[in-house]
Order: structure tokens, then sequence, then C-alpha cells
């Protein structure tokens, strides 16, 4: 039987978040400037698809 996984409080969930994401803008391997352009060309594309 596996045993239950432990639920995470939001506040965990987010410090766990951003914990993992700080560990990889210090490897080199995630750039907020550019994780940010993206995330706002994927929006604008949804948003100009549900407006049609």
């Amino acid at each position: 039987m596996q045993e239950k996984k432990h639920q995470e409080t939001p506040e965990e969930q987010s410090e766990r978040f951003r914990k993992e994401a700080q560990r990889l803008i210090d490897a080199g391997e995630l750039n907020p400037t550019e994780a940010a352009e993206k995330l706002d060309r994927i929006t604008r594309k949804f948003l100009d698809k549900s407006h049609q």
C-alpha cells in the first residue's frame, strides 16, 4: 500500500517553489527576464485566440 504524500500548505509550496527557482537561477539554468518574456508571449497568444 502506498503512503500518502505530505500535503503541503500553500505557504510551504510557495517556499519550495521559490527555493527551486533560485537554485535554477544560481545555476544559470533559468533567466527570469527571458522567462517573463516567454510567459507574456504565451499569454498574448492565448488571449488573441480566446477573443476570436
